[in-house]
């Protein structure tokens, strides 16, 4: 039986993609800060980056690694790009067969974010050793940057869009992305080591275009209201250094948007044998497999 590790298991990505592994046939393991139980898995162990995973590697027999932890603190950067190369290193002194990094389209040795950034640098140690990399763009799902453009219309009757929402965004389905890690992971990688693959639909919408069919698809009523990006950047950083509730949108992901609208993005999307879904249909799925609408 083929054992994958998840890491990062209390994620979304995570989340969605263990019970399709585990409907493969596969045994699936993750980590977590805790290490407590997660729908889905096997086995949790508690490991963060930063952590070694050697001790759990004694006692697994690890055939695949889908690197989905991430840390989001004050030293992310550091922490993110110094943990997962541990544990890539790691796992290549224990021979684990396969190894997948999830990226994002935002990565760039000069992009506008440490996340992009610190992206790209794992790209390059990953392909250096002949693994696979997968850059996602937003992923339409039941969390990650989809859930916090969601949550921003749900909870106020005002939408701000940065420049208009004049960006333009690409998409991917939650359930697509989980279909191609597993069939990657069932070839053993075969035809995908050894580069970065662009996992995006290929059409691009416009950001205000996202939104508004967000809005669509969970029943809100909201009034989109154009406005400049500088001040709403000035205002996230601020507010980010005080004590106070986290934002559903950082200004890592607003840095991250506007560095992807002055971008041409080639997709890989068509390589995997799935066919291409409207924008409107990847959202009515994913608004009715949770709650019921709530309020307008």
């Amino acid at each position: 039986m083929t054992t994958v590790l998840i890491t990062g298991a209390g994620g979304f990505i995570a989340r969605n993609l263990a019970p399709v592994l585990k409907a493969a046939g596969m045994r699936v393991t993750g980590t977590s800060r805790a290490g407590q139980p997660v729908s889905g898995f096997d086995a949790v162990y508690p490991a963060s980056l930063g952590d070694s995973l050697r001790s759990l590697l004694e006692v697994e027999r690890v055939d695949a690694i889908v690197h989905a932890a991430l840390d989001t603190g004050p030293n992310a950067y550091e922490t993110n790009v110094t943990g997962t190369t541990r544990w890539l290193e790691e796992a290549r002194s224990d021979r684990v067969p396969l190894q997948i990094l999830l990226s994002s389209l935002s990565s760039a040795p000069d992009a506008a974010s440490d996340y992009g950034r610190g992206k790209y640098v794992l790209e390059q140690r990953f392909i250096e050793h002949d693994q696979v990399v997968f850059r996602m763009a937003i992923v339409v799902g039941d969390g990650g940057m989809f859930a916090r453009l969601r949550e921003s219309s749900r909870r106020f009757p005002v939408v701000p869009l940065l420049d208009g929402g004049r960006q333009p965004v690409y998409v991917l389905g939650i359930g697509f992305l989980c279909n191609a890690l597993r069939d990657t992971i069932v070839a053993n990688g075969e035809g995908r080591r050894g580069r970065a693959w662009n996992l995006q639909q290929p059409r691009a919408y416009r950001l205000r275009d996202v939104i508004a069919a967000i809005n669509r698809g969970y029943g809100y009523r909201r009034v989109l209201l154009p406005v400049p990006v500088r001040p709403i950047l000035a205002l996230l950083r601020i507010v980010e250094k005080l004590p106070a509730p986290r934002l559903p949108v950082t200004s890592t992901n607003v840095k991250g948007l506007t560095q992807a609208a002055a971008q041409g993005m080639p997709s890989d999307f068509a390589q995997f044998g799935y066919p291409e879904e409207p924008l409107d249909a990847l959202i009515d799925r994913v608004a009715r497999a949770q709650s019921p609408h709530e309020g307008s």
